[in-house]
């Protein structure tokens, strides 16, 4: 029988490049209020992994080494999860990759979609950096994406 997985433990990484968004975007980190619009890391890390699919940019990290992790669990705390199930479904559409033994496959997925999200979102903003809201660049570059593909 094979060993039973900790899915609980298991790291969800980013990468660490990416801090100063983190810090820029969300609560948890001291965003200022005018650029706050994640309460969590977590959170980030889901808009980001759901930019990187919508573009169809799927960019897997390069390594372990300099990037951060979030367990799996506190994505289940929130219910969060679901979205890394959700895209490696959409990526990979097997019900195998829900199986225990493939769940490092599915975080896999996830992290490849939000690194390459992150990236996006990094270069929204070195490209807008006289926006005096963030927050604007964010929703402009979302509704550009909308409209585009209407």
């Amino acid at each position: 029988m094979a060993d039973m997985i900790d899915w609980r433990k298991l790291s969800v990484r980013r990468d660490a490049r990416f801090e100063a968004l983190e810090e820029k975007f969300c609560s948890t980190k001291g965003a200022k209020s005018d650029s706050k619009i994640f309460d969590t890391v977590k959170e980030l890390m889901v808009f980001s992994a759901l930019v990187g699919y919508q573009l169809d940019d799927y960019q897997p990290l390069e390594s372990k080494t300099n990037t951060t992790p979030i367990l799996l669990d506190t994505y289940a705390t929130t219910d969060h999860d679901a979205y890394i199930y959700l895209l490696a479904l959409a990526k990979e559409p097997s019900l195998d990759m829900l199986k225990d033994e493939h769940l490092r496959d599915a975080i896999g997925i996830f992290e490849g979609y939000c690194n390459s999200g992150l990236k996006h979102i990094d270069s929204w903003i070195m490209n807008n950096i006289g926006e005096p809201l963030v927050s604007n660049i964010l929703f402009n570059q979302t509704l550009e994406y909308l409209i585009e593909n209407e």
